[in-house]
């Protein structure tokens, strides 16, 4: 069962840094989760939000913002917004990646990049999952590479979301603790499908997850992993 730090060590250090990705990996993570926004210059930039309000000391839509405007945008404890591919970086040899896809045109894009850096065998497919709530960008990925591992994310309605997993011939199904059952893990192995819960950060849910055998818990304390 995967230990994942979400967005790198979030209750412990600035969410999607490099910082916060490297603590999660000092305390033993088998997988890092972040998230990926494309800027207005092309580059793969590692934040959550489709704006930079809430973590940096900056506004405006990324999508809308430079590469170099963004920079030099500090978060709260003096942190960079690092690029997808300087994370790759610090992850090679350490830990695997789950790549949420969150804004326009990220999903070609993650996929040029996974493919060079599997290329310069930096990485293997077997290393790398991408995953999103839209469908649609998954179906992208497996469009133009099926030894891209993909994962749909969901919330709610988890039968849906498990027929559109099925459906797509998806490697991975990422969902809201709160939401899952045995029966449906069940279900979801019978399917050949990676069952992921997210975000579980006290201990008895962390219990909880772990007695269904599912394939990875995601937290934003990776300490209590």
């Amino acid at each position: 069962m995967q230990k994942i730090g979400h967005r790198g060590a979030k209750a412990l250090v600035d969410e999607n840094t490099i910082a916060s990705i490297e603590k999660a990996i000092e305390l033993g993570v088998d997988a890092v989760e972040i998230d990926i926004h494309k800027c207005a210059t092309g580059e793969l930039v590692v934040m959550h939000d489709e704006t930079v309000k809430r973590t940096t000391n900056g506004k405006g839509k990324i999508v809308n913002l430079s590469f170099s405007e963004l920079s030099m945008l500090r978060t709260e404890h003096m942190h960079k917004i690092p690029t997808l591919a300087e994370v790759l970086m610090v992850c090679q040899g350490k830990c695997k990646l789950h790549i949420e896809l969150k804004g326009k045109g990220t999903a070609k894009a993650a996929c040029f990049l996974i493919e060079a850096t599997v290329a310069q065998n930096k990485w293997t497919y077997d290393q790398l999952c991408v995953s999103s709530f839209d469908a649609k960008r998954l179906n992208k990925i497996k469009a133009r590479n099926g030894n891209i591992k993909v994962g749909l994310i969901t919330e709610s309605k988890t039968s849906k979301a498990l027929a559109v997993a099925v459906n797509n011939n998806y490697d991975n199904i990422y969902i809201f603790h709160e939401k899952l059952r045995s029966r449906f893990v069940r279900m979801a192995k019978q399917k050949n499908l990676n069952v992921y819960a997210w975000t579980v950060n006290k201990p008895a849910d962390i219990k909880k997850m772990q007695a269904l055998e599912i394939s990875g818990i995601i937290s934003d304390n990776p300490d209590l992993l």
